[in-house]
């Protein structure tokens, strides 16, 4: 029998196996009641024909499309990369494909690309919010869609949340600069709106004020606002701060292209911690000491509560799991370097 590749069907597969068409798709969906040499001799005359299964087919058989989706504010984040990185793996198990969409922080085409998944007859959502307080999930809990939030959990609905020990790893920066000697400590950090945002600003405003200093803050409502001239008015004169406590990747990009521009020394001039981690932070001149978020655990975790959902029909109450952080030590804070990790 001559089929070309790739345009082979179940039925030619079935035909050159020596077997039923029913068999034949016994083998392809892994059905444990076949005896194992007719399901080699199956699977062999798929791989000879280059045969290739109709997922969208098969799907719809099943009601389902063997998708889910990730929709994130920022894509270039490195926190978003590397948890993006654990959800594919986790579907990858469940024989799954995951579609990756951006909200760009705009609420309205979080709601957008939240509808266009519901369209899609997407199996699952995982979704860091865009904002809290106003992002919109009825559209995937009126069609009965699992969802799963991490990062930014969606107030007001009872869903599966994963998140961070935010005001508590804040906390232990800020002592962390506090007993430095450092007590005109400044945080810099944009969308003051979010959770993470308003978590992260309540802890560092607790140890400040345990500590008798006084809160200073540059918290801006976009990232394009923490300009050159905002930080500047905060690190310049003899009264500039001692310490920045940047609270995510993109503001603390900003802040060392800043402090760079005014020829300020890490930590010799302004010490700096960051919170989340990144490649290279421990190689670039000054050693940025940060705050460690697991974030491949989050994506782990969000990802396995996420396939729970869609296998459990129970409909098991809401969980809120909170991973904690590390505080990782470098240079960039005044401690004296530390050995590789």
């Amino acid at each position: 029998m001559i089929v070309k590749s790739g345009s082979a069907t179940l039925v030619d597969v079935a035909r050159a196996a020596g077997v039923s068409l029913k068999t034949a798709s016994r083998v392809l969906n892994d059905s444990p009641e076949l005896r194992p040499e007719t399901a080699a001799r199956v699977r062999e005359a798929m791989v000879r024909l280059g045969y290739q299964p109709n997922e969208l087919a098969r799907g719809l058989k099943a009601k389902r499309s063997a998708v889910i989706a990730m929709i994130v504010p920022n894509l270039a984040d490195p926190f978003t990369a590397s948890a993006f990185q654990a959800v594919q793996d986790v579907a990858r198990k469940h024989k799954y494909a995951v579609i990756l969409g951006s909200s760009g922080g705009d609420v309205e085409i979080e709601k957008s690309e939240l509808q266009v998944m519901v369209r899609r007859q997407i199996d699952g959502v995982i979704l860091v919010a865009a904002d809290s307080k106003k992002s919109d999930v009825k559209s995937l809990m009126e069609k009965h869609v699992p969802l799963v939030v991490f990062d930014e959990p969606v107030l007001g609905e009872e869903v599966d949340s994963i998140t961070v020990t935010n005001r508590k790893a804040a906390r232990e920066a800020t002592d962390h600069l506090l007993a430095h000697g450092y007590l005109r400590i400044l945080i810099v950090g944009a969308r003051p709106f979010l959770f993470t945002c308003t978590e992260r600003a309540a802890g560092y405003r607790s140890a400040m004020r345990r500590a008798g200093a006084d809160p200073i803050e540059l918290l801006v409502e976009h990232e394009s606002d923490l300009t050159l001239e905002a930080l500047s008015a905060f690190v310049s004169g003899p009264n500039g701060v001692e310490a920045i406590f940047s609270l995510n990747w993109v503001c603390t990009m900003r802040v060392l292209r800043w402090l760079k521009a005014l020829n300020k020394k890490i930590p010799q001039d302004v010490a700096l911690i960051s919170f989340d981690d990144f490649e290279l932070a421990d190689l670039i001149p000054m050693e940025l000491t940060v705050v460690r978020q697991p974030s491949r655990e989050l994506g782990h975790q969000a990802a396995t509560a996420l396939f729970e959902r869609i296998e459990d029909a129970s409909h098991h109450p809401p969980r809120k799991i909170v991973l904690s952080t590390e505080l990782i030590l470098r240079r960039s804070c005044g401690c004296k370097p530390q050995p590789q990790e």
